[in-house]
């Protein structure tokens, strides 16, 4: 019973990582209809950040990770002025600006790689590491419960609904959508910086740790639904269950489990592209 609860407490704390990155993901999504796969390399950046900033110059936390995210704010409205309003201003079509968007995934991936050595590299915990999973949980439920509410009591929330809605409306009621849509990227890319600041003194970090992210990210978000905030923290959760208990439980080896993934988001596409949770009428 002690091993179940603590494969639990640990799945879960994977789950809210892989939840922040489904509402990176999600805080782009619903303004703009584009797919940033670069969320994954967001959260390499910020884990590095967490290394430059906790270990090797030794800030306190606090101070680094608001350093990290207020940094990863400032990658996300650069990313979109210049790899995304260009192209929506002349006119491009969705594809234009995912295909872009991939370009600085790699781009980023590159930077990383020739700056740092190619072993992965410690980030510190925050509190006591028998702690660390409850701190994670705690910090995910928190910016859970900010992104609702923004969503559902703020007008800059209604605007992003109004934006995903109907974008010529949207800008007929006077909403600026050039401005949503730079918020949207600032924020999705902060929210990714976070989950992965949190997941780094797990893993340490790495250069190649933004891809299994950005999967694991998208899986959640496809999984609970790309209409909902609470659908991305659902989905990250029963992604991760689902990846512990076969890990730990399932007559396979420990590698096949990293397809554990792939497999749900095929599942989800064809049996239920909308995801468990349907976007509100």
């Amino acid at each position: 019973m002690q091993d179940f609860l603590e494969l639990a407490v640990s799945a879960t704390a994977s789950g809210c990582v892989y939840g922040l990155i489904a509402l990176a993901y999600l805080l782009m999504i619903r303004p703009t209809g584009i797919i940033n796969f670069a969320v994954g390399e967001w959260a390499m950046v910020a884990a590095f950040g967490g290394y430059v900033l906790l270990t090797q110059h030794e800030l306190p936390y606090p101070l680094g990770m608001g350093i990290v995210l207020a940094f990863m704010l400032l990658v996300g409205w650069v990313t979109e002025r210049i790899a995304v309003r260009p192209l929506v201003e002349k006119g491009a079509g969705v594809l234009a600006p995912i295909l872009a968007l991939l370009g600085v995934l790699v781009i980023t991936r590159e930077i990383i790689s020739v700056s740092f050595p190619p072993d992965p590299l410690p980030v510190p915990f925050a509190v006591d590491i028998q702690y660390y999973k409850y701190f994670v949980i705690g910090i995910t439920l928190a910016v859970f419960v900010a992104a609702w509410l923004f969503f559902e009591k703020t007008v800059w929330g209604r605007s992003f609904e109004a934006v995903a809605l109907n974008r010529r409306a949207a800008a007929l009621m006077g909403i600026n959508l050039s401005r949503v849509t730079a918020f949207s990227f600032a924020g999705g890319a902060a929210v990714a910086g976070l989950g992965g600041l949190l997941v780094a003194p797990n893993i340490s970090a790495h250069y190649l740790m933004g891809v299994p992210l950005a999967i694991q990210g998208f899986t959640a978000l496809v999984i609970g639904g790309v209409g909902r905030v609470e659908g991305a923290l659902l989905g990250g959760l029963l992604l991760a269950f689902a990846e512990q208990f076969t890990i730990r439980y399932a007559p396979i080896p420990g590698g096949f489990a990293q397809g554990v993934p792939l497999l749900f988001l095929m599942i989800f596409l064809i049996m239920r592209p909308t995801g468990l949770l349907k976007a509100r009428a």
